[in-house]
């Protein structure tokens, strides 16, 4: 049996993901405007959101082989295991930002395995993933500039 791939049926099946993903960057955006992020600020974030996404689609076999060379040695459990403290340092002194990150990890990750399961390939689902990170981040300034056109 054939399954139907049409848009229609795509958006059906995917908004949740997609959608959630669109939110967890729009909070963030406003957890930015919040702290009166300046530009670097934004532009690293723009940077990570299309950093996380290619790390997740297209560079994902690079990335899990790097993962995986963590296992295989003593210094590599003895990196994993700085990499985790400080981790666990940074989430207990920067619980906000800690969990942001992780609600953004989450949510991308969800988005993935969605359109692992549509069958995009790694390019068309770095381009999606990135594209619905930006519109998060872009739709975070909607509010700033609708309150200063008052």
């Amino acid at each position: 049996m054939q399954q139907d791939r049409s848009l229609r049926t795509l958006i059906k099946v995917h908004w949740l993901s997609w959608m959630l993903m669109v939110l967890a960057h729009v909070t963030y955006g406003g957890f930015l405007h919040d702290r009166n992020a300046g530009p670097t600020a934004w532009a690293v974030s723009i940077v990570l959101a299309i950093c996380g996404a290619g790390a997740i689609t297209l560079f994902w076999p690079l990335v899990r082989r790097i993962i995986l060379l963590g296992f295989q040695s003593d210094v590599g459990y003895f990196v994993m295991a700085l990499t985790l403290a400080s981790l666990a340092v940074v989430a207990v002194t920067q619980f906000q930002v800690f969990a942001y990150f992780a609600m953004l990890l989450a949510v991308s990750l969800l988005a993935r395995v969605d359109n692992l399961i549509l069958g995009l390939k790694d390019t068309a689902a770095f381009l999606l993933l990135a594209g619905l990170a930006l519109l998060g981040l872009a739709l975070s300034w909607l509010p700033q500039l609708l309150w200063v056109a008052d």
